[in-house]
């Protein structure tokens, strides 16, 4: 029977209801895992639990039916330990799942396995000295982008239905595109956050990474207990050349000018956007946020969970010379002052007044842009100088903005995966989600 590509998830639901459509599902993941294990998408992950047994099987009234998912491992789920990817929390296990996790098992799904990441999700590669380096499941040569970049090769090799990361300045969004599949970042606030190791509670929402955008409109509507919405094409889209479209790789602009030349075809205005000073107001932001809130909601999970005598011995055990570099740096010598953190805070207001006025200024429905600047990295390209700035560019943008944010594949078969977003005003997840059903829909599946 074919299955519309839109509906995979859906219809892997339905066919969950019967016993030999939930056997068959779940033998085939299972054979995808022993195909992919190489990849190092899992730190943890339970071969049985995946595989499945009629007495796993989900209640068949649930709209998330027996579907198997993952979560980075800086997530709570009980019976597995939650690592953030660092040794020092590696025997760590939470007496109760994050509120996004039993939310998903309540609606059917079940939790098989978590997922590889960048230590501490303070990174763009998921090359993980613990655990392995994240392989991209469409060209294991290149990274898999962080820092849910495990969550994204799992979703990529078929292992699990979808997966849930986090996303600071990217991290859900830059792995989705670099594997070329789909990852949405609602606005902040839209999922809840607890239970999940921080590192920015300004900045911090878990995300969902799925086979097709039509996948994250579906889970997002049972998440929030809502309707999928129905595709509606946009009107008007914004193009912030002097920033989001600068700088670019050619390998990345030219299928994403493309994707444009499509839209224009199709009755879309493209609307140029001064964006001059939107990458002034970001730099105030991007790092001094973060950092700073990380001293204070790092230490205060720990303390929820009673391993507030271990912060210092974390650090200490870092793996990521880099990681373990710029923590140290700021505990000991503080570079980033009070004082830039609330100039940080205070330019997130100006840099969200000036994203509404343009909007309203043209009438946007959304902007639309290349999720990130750079041809996928390789493996030993993954430590030069830039790359970091390269890959978070374009994504820390919505994460400052607390906006919702898409990204889906565009890059042409047989050539490595690149990602388009499109970027709404904070709030308008479901409209923005409607719109890129249908922007998908027109483009086709080029991943």
């Amino acid at each position: 029977m074919m299955i519309n590509p839109s509906l995979l998830l859906a219809a892997e639901a339905a066919m969950n209801m019967s016993p030999h459509g939930f056997r068959q599902n779940r033998q085939k993941r299972l054979r995808q895992y022993q195909r992919s294990r190489h990849q190092k998408a899992f730190i943890a992950l339970d071969e049985a639990r995946l595989g499945g047994s009629m007495s796993q099987q989900a209640d068949g009234l649930l709209p998330l039916c027996g579907l198997p998912f993952s979560c980075k491992d800086n997530i709570n789920a009980v019976g597995f330990a939650t690592t953030a990817g660092t040794p020092g929390l590696a025997d760590f296990f939470p007496s109760s799942d994050a509120d996004i996790v039993a939310r998903l098992k309540v609606l059917g799904a079940e939790l098989v396995g978590k997922n590889n990441m960048h230590e501490l999700s303070f990174g763009v590669t998921s090359c993980n000295g613990t655990w392995g380096h994240v392989l991209n499941p469409c060209s294991e040569a290149h990274i898999a982008g962080g820092s849910s970049g495990g969550s994204a090769a799992a979703v990529a090799a078929g292992v699990v239905a979808f997966s849930v990361g986090t996303d600071t300045g990217g991290s859900v969004r830059i792995p989705a595109a670099l594997c070329g599949v789909a990852g949405f970042r609602p606005s902040t606030g839209r999922y809840p956050t607890d239970g999940i190791v921080p590192v920015s509670h300004t900045k911090d929402t878990p995300g969902f990474i799925a086979p097709q955008v039509a996948d994250i409109a579906f889970l997002d509507a049972q998440l929030m207990r809502g309707t999928v919405p129905l595709p509606v094409m946009p009107r008007r889209l914004g193009v912030s050349e002097a920033f989001l479209w600068s700088g670019l790789d050619e390998s990345v602009e030219q299928p994403c000018r493309v994707a444009l030349a499509r839209l224009v075809e199709a009755g879309v205005t493209l609307v140029p956007v001064d964006d001059r000073h939107w990458g002034e107001m970001n730099a105030e932001i991007q790092f001094p946020v973060p950092f700073y809130e990380f001293f204070i909601d790092f230490p205060r999970f720990l303390l929820a969970h009673g391993l507030e005598e271990r912060f210092t011995s974390i650090l200490g055990q870092l793996k990521d010379e880099h990681v373990r570099r710029i923590l140290l740096n700021q505990l000991e010598q503080a570079p980033l002052s009070w004082s830039d953190y609330l100039t940080g805070l205070m330019t997130i207001g100006k840099l969200r007044n000036a994203w509404r006025a343009a909007f309203e200024k043209h009438r946007l429905d959304a902007m639309v842009f290349p999720t990130v600047t750079c041809a996928t990295p390789r493996h030993d390209q993954a430590s030069c100088e830039g790359i970091f700035e390269q890959l978070v560019r374009n994504t820390d943008l919505a994460s400052n903005l607390g906006a919702p944010s898409i990204t889906l594949p565009v890059a042409p078969a047989g050539q490595l995966p690149v990602g388009l977003s499109l970027e709404g005003l904070p709030g308008d997840d479901v409209k923005l989600l409607a719109l890129a059903q249908a922007v998908t829909s027109l483009l086709g599946n080029h991943s």
